[in-house]
């Protein structure tokens, strides 16, 4: 084979070989970024499921029934099953006291933007009734059902196949599909059957996707680019591999006639023959493909209109940071932001004087936080800022610096000085609880503080079961 065919048939090889090793690896970095998906949507809807749980067991007062059937006179957590179904709540000397465990399901899927059903067990159910044939009757009235199970909710009969199989949560129809199981425990030791979240993933699906997609397009249109190269300037390459052949061969021969016009080609050729282009082509495309990975990573972290990072980039640092300080028992706090009556500005001086307003805030937020917080633009006119290290005292500081300082600033419009408020809530880490519980409470706090009136920090106090005001805080001493 001629050296001619041989480089031809090498870059081909190089070609499509890079191509398939690319294809491989970004296959797999596109499955392990799809199960990370499954397993935070998994959580997310067990934690959802489980505190909803507690919540309505702890504050329900729909329903008020006597047990005859009573393990124990008092306990926070319950379930029983009449025959209009599952009921959720506490025992109070004997006495139930809750709502139907359908608000939990209906709650967690409608956070989740899932659909549900519930399995109950025949075999399960007949053990628990203790045969009592009219009490089975009577609860099967409006439900569908199969040879094995009653299904409560939305029905299909093949993911009710397959859901029976279900331990955990499990992925259907190439990704497009997922069912999170979750159990159903009657009178805290009776295990009657299953709740079945059906998730559409499709839209996951498609987003996980993007990413690997671009990452693979931009790959392979670099090797096309390169072997196109190459195949063009081959007869050159071709010509000085056969001149340096006969140099060698001359060396061989200890004949150096051609030492000075080889010198002086390298020389006339230093910076201008076909390989120094190409080698300067690769790299650059290796310098655009860099900067254009830079300019991804920034717009996929940073909102574009604050300068802040975005929703995204704040769940995906401040969980690191959460678990970090929760190792080194440190107190965390999370302040949740939002602009009061921004959508007045809004409506009354237009979007532009409204997108003024959040850079004012962005400002101040950059301006009082340190390079170890965490701000971002939560959504909308709501932002939310993660201290570490922080505890109650230094949260309401720096809250109350943030209050003032954007309290001072306003926005020119045709000579009339606009200027609005903010709202803050505050929530301190308490115990283990998880950072999304955190959040929530400080959400929680937020709602209070427009509740009292706007302009206001309000800290959230879970001990006494309700957001408080914190007592406001001079300027002079707002440093954290």
């Amino acid at each position: 084979m001629s050296l001619k065919n041989k480089l031809l048939l090498s870059t081909v090889s190089v070609s499509i070989g890079t191509a398939v090793i690319t294809v491989v690896i970004f296959f797999f970095l596109f499955m392990i970024h799809l199960r990370k998906q499954v397993d935070t949507v998994y959580n997310d809807t067990t934690m959802t499921m489980t505190y909803i749980q507690r919540t309505l067991a702890k504050n329900s007062r729909q329903i008020v029934k006597h047990l005859e059937r009573c393990p124990e006179r008092d306990l926070d957590s319950y379930m029983i099953l009449d025959e209009s179904g599952l009921l959720l709540g506490r025992v109070r000397n004997c006495t139930f006291i809750g709502t139907r465990f359908t608000e939990a399901v209906e709650f967690t899927s409608t956070v989740n933007r899932m659909q549900w059903f519930i399995m109950y067990s025949r075999d399960l159910l007949s053990r628990y009734i203790e045969g009592d044939r009219d009490f089975l009757d009577r609860f099967v009235k409006g439900k569908n059902g199969t040879t094995d199970y009653i299904i409560e909710g939305y029905f299909d009969g093949r993911l009710a196949r397959i859901a029976r199989n279900v331990a955990g949560y499990r992925a259907i129809d190439n990704y497009r599909i997922l069912l999170i199981d979750y159990p159903i425990i009657l009178e805290g030791s009776f295990a009657i059957g299953k709740v079945v979240f059906v998730k559409d993933f499709t839209p996951i699906l498609l987003e996980v996707l993007i990413t690997p997609a671009v990452f693979i397009f931009l790959t392979l249109s670099m090797v096309a680019v390169l072997s196109t190269v190459l195949l063009i300037i081959f007869n050159r390459i071709v010509r000085d591999i056969l001149y340096l052949k006969e140099v060698t061969q001359q060396f061989g021969q200890r004949k150096f006639e051609k030492v000075k016009e080889l010198n002086e080609i390298v020389r006339k050729t230093k910076t201008r023959d076909e390989l120094f282009y190409l080698k300067k082509s690769i790299k650059d495309m290796a310098a655009e493909l860099e900067t254009q990975l830079n300019h991804f990573k920034e717009k996929a972290y940073t909102d574009p209109l604050t300068g802040l990072s975005n929703r995204w980039f704040f769940f995906e640092s401040a969980t690191k940071f959460y678990q970090f300080e929760e190792r080194r028992d440190e107190p965390v706090a999370v302040l949740m932001i939002d602009v009061d009556d921004f959508k007045k500005i809004n409506d009354t001086y237009g979007h532009d004087v409204g997108d003024q307003v959040l850079k004012n805030l962005a400002a101040v937020i950059k301006g009082n936080v340190r390079s170890s917080d965490i701000a971002a633009r939560f959504g909308g006119e709501e932002f939310i800022i993660f201290l570490p290290a922080t505890n109650e005292e230094g949260a309401v500081l720096v809250a109350e610096r943030i209050r003032q300082g954007f309290k001072k600033l306003a926005v020119d419009v045709n000579g009339e000085k606009i200027s609005t408020t903010v709202s803050i809530g505050i929530a301190v880490k308490e115990g283990r609880e998880s950072l999304e519980e955190l959040i929530k409470k400080a959400d929680m706090a937020l709602y209070e503080a427009k509740k009292q009136g706007k302009d206001k920090v309000i800290v959230f106090k879970g001990t006494e079961g309700s957001p408080e005001q914190d007592s406001p805080v001079p300027e002079s001493q707002a440093t954290q």
